[in-house]
């Protein structure tokens, strides 16, 4: 006689494959037909199993049913795993909507909670010994478990002192910083020197501590980072097209004044008393009126200024079409395309690294040295 079970498994699949056989006489198309064909060869293969073990029932004769059947183990220990899997769920929701690491957790905890559910079912049924299948699953998810759950820990409290201390201000936070350090030390020194507290007592101080840090790096990460200054650069200067500017900017602020002497140059150019403009390319004996540079090439120029005034050298390449912040070219709209130093003090050298890729004859301008300022002062850059 069939158990309940295999009657069930057995009826959904006749009744599959006689739909499978009216589908397929009644209705075009054979993507119908295969799904419940699929589903007919599905329950017969898990009715043939079911009949196979007859649902795990265990023999009236069988003298070992009574302690070592299933229906003879314990039921299932407290597990926290639903929990985690739940909470992992949860952090992986609202990560997608806040922020990655939120949702990196979420993966985390979803991972660890199908491993360890997995482990935990599979010790309580290695048999009918509680202890016996406790040093099971122990042996199986304790090389796991211990230096995965240290390192997750760890860094949950680096990520939260790091958004902590991001969100202080720049004077708050090296204070903070140092309390909390006298803070851990005093604790230690006492914890050394007063052996009767009790472990209790530390343990939960630790959990008190730890949790207190995460809840002030959530709090501290959902409410942001404070406002950081970023200082201008020279790279900045060129891609707004402002580096004719012979005004001092941020860029030029504790400008260095010297190269030293292995910057591997190309050409020297120099801007004279006389407000003249002259270049040298290397190897090349007297100066020249222009430099020639190879195309595509990391070429280094250095910039003499021995003029009275502070003084910026500037490559003119020409113009190039303007973008928004998005990266998208602005219609009808160009900006210049420059490269230069800081400003150079009266007798300091500064050095300019570029390279450029098309050849000058496919210019539309001539690509040159200029120092904003100073009318005439000019040395063209000649690229083969």
């Amino acid at each position: 006689m069939l158990p309940t079970g295999s009657k069930l498994l057995v009826g959904g699949a006749v009744l599959a494959a006689v739909a499978a056989i009216v589908y397929g006489l009644t209705q075009e198309g054979s993507l119908g037909t295969v799904g419940l064909i699929f589903a007919a060869a599905t329950l017969t293969f898990f009715a043939g199993v079911v009949i196979y073990i007859r649902e795990a029932d265990v023999s009236a004769m069988d003298p070992t049913a009574l302690t070592e059947s299933a229906a003879a183990a314990g039921p299932p220990g407290d597990s926290i795993w639903p929990f985690v899997s739940g909470l992992g769920g949860v952090l992986v929701v609202v990560g997608l909507v806040t922020y990655p690491p939120v949702f990196i957790f979420g993966l985390i905890a979803l991972v660890a909670a199908a491993v360890d559910w997995m482990v935990q079912a599979y010790s309580e049924r290695a048999s009918g010994d509680v202890e016996y299948n406790a040093a099971v699953r122990g042996r199986i998810a304790h090389p796991l478990e211990f230096p995965i759950l240290a390192a997750v820990g760890v860094a949950v409290l680096v990520y939260s002192f790091s958004r902590i201390m991001l969100f202080l201000s720049k004077a708050t936070g090296p204070a903070v910083f140092a309390v909390l350090a006298a803070l851990i030390l005093a604790i230690g020194f006492v914890i050394a020197f007063v052996p009767t507290i009790k472990s209790g007592l530390i343990a939960a101080v630790a959990v008190i501590a730890g949790l207190g840090l995460v809840a002030g790096g959530a709090a501290a990460a959902l409410d942001g980072e404070r406002d950081m200054h970023h200082h201008e650069t020279t790279s900045a200067l060129a891609a707004d097209g402002e580096c004719d500017t012979p005004e001092e900017t941020e860029a030029d602020e504790h400008a260095s004044q010297n190269v030293a002497a292995k910057a591997n140059l190309t050409a020297e150019v120099t801007l004279r008393d006389d407000d003249t403009l002259e270049a040298h390319n290397l190897g090349v004996t007297g100066t020249m009126d222009k430099v020639v540079v190879t195309r595509a090439n990391p070429t280094n120029v250095l910039f003499h200024n021995e003029s009275a005034e502070e003084r910026r050298l500037v490559l003119d390449l020409g113009t190039a079409p303007e973008t928004d912040e998005t990266g998208a070219t602005v219609p009808d709209s160009e900006v210049p395309r420059q490269l230069c130093t800081q400003l150079v003090e009266e007798g300091g050298t500064q050095l300019l690294t570029f390279s450029i890729p098309t050849p000058t004859r496919y210019a539309t301008t001539p690509y040159r040295f200029i120092v904003p300022g100073v009318d005439g002062a000019e040395v063209l850059v000649e690229v083969p």
